[in-house]
């Protein structure tokens, strides 16, 4: 067996960021709350539970004691309005909305201001959508995964952070196509790790028998992933932990590549390259 490993795995900036924020003030032994899943990852968030860090889901779990605690903002963000009552209840907020998110809500924002009409290309129900959502102009802004034609001439076309770029640029013909726009501007929002990742995963599924995609099974980014490495492996596998792999089919020679998305801590990659190394001997 051969074990090829992508060069981009584990936490990204943004993840491992508000990770360590969060240990570091468990560390300083204050109590945490967190808004959210701060990443989707669900051993992640275990491990930040086990710590001490409590999650709440919405604004109704807020504790009655929340004035004298430390809540921390997930990675994909908030709305506007979430974030005020936050900082009305808490004794202190720390935002860990990733910077990359923080841009996209900044530049729709802005163009809103010169009158652009944003089509955003992602997930209606994704956080980050949710949250960018209740930033921004709702009146000014259509959500879809799908080209629409719109009565709109001045237009601005934009992607969730985590959307596969192919998809995308596939999104843009199919508007421009059924769309007669005076202006259209085009930006290309997508976190370039993920752009990288997707590179990377879409040339180990060319060569390889076997792809493992591991990553939280609600994680936007990790099946993106899985979608790519599906088109050319038909042996291509979205595992969430080690476990999961003995209920795959794994042959002793086989090619097997494997790729994280970038809120997959790096133990699980070892734990999964652990109990490949087995069909070695």
């Amino acid at each position: 067996m051969e074990i090829i490993v992508a060069k981009r795995t584990g936490f990204c900036f943004g993840v491992s960021r508000a990770i360590e924020e969060v240990k570091k003030v468990l560390d300083e032994k204050k109590e945490v709350y967190i808004y959210g899943e701060l990443v989707h990852n669900k051993q992640v968030m275990n491990e930040l539970k086990e710590l001490g860090a409590t999650v709440i889901n919405n604004l109704e779990e807020i504790p009655e004691d929340s004035n004298s605690k430390i809540v921390v903002i997930r990675a994909h963000g908030v709305t506007k309005k979430e974030k005020e009552v936050l900082e009305n209840n808490f004794l202190e907020v720390v935002d860990m909305t990733c910077p990359i998110v923080e841009n996209l809500v900044k530049f729709v924002k802005q163009k809103q201001k010169k009158n652009y009409y944003v089509v955003l290309y992602g997930k209606p129900d994704h956080p980050e959508v949710v949250g960018l959502r209740g930033n921004v102009e709702e009146e000014k802004l259509l959500i879809t995964s799908s080209p629409l034609e719109i009565k709109v001439k001045k237009t601005l076309i934009v992607s969730q952070t985590t959307m596969a770029e192919s998809d995308f640029k596939e999104f843009i013909v199919g508007m421009i196509k059924c769309n007669s726009f005076s202006e259209v501007l085009i930006k290309k929002t997508i976190c370039s790790e993920t752009i990288i990742r997707e590179q990377e995963t879409f040339s180990l599924s060319k060569k390889c028998d076997l792809i493992l995609v591991i990553g939280g099974k609600h994680s936007s980014n990790t099946e993106k992933l899985y979608n790519i490495a599906k088109k050319n492996c038909k042996r291509t596998f979205h595992i969430e932990k080690v476990e999961e792999l003995e209920q795959i089919d794994i042959n002793s020679s086989d090619v097997v590549g494997i790729v994280t998305g970038s809120s997959t801590p790096e133990i699980e990659l070892e734990r999964v390259i652990n109990f490949l190394e087995k069909f070695k001997s």
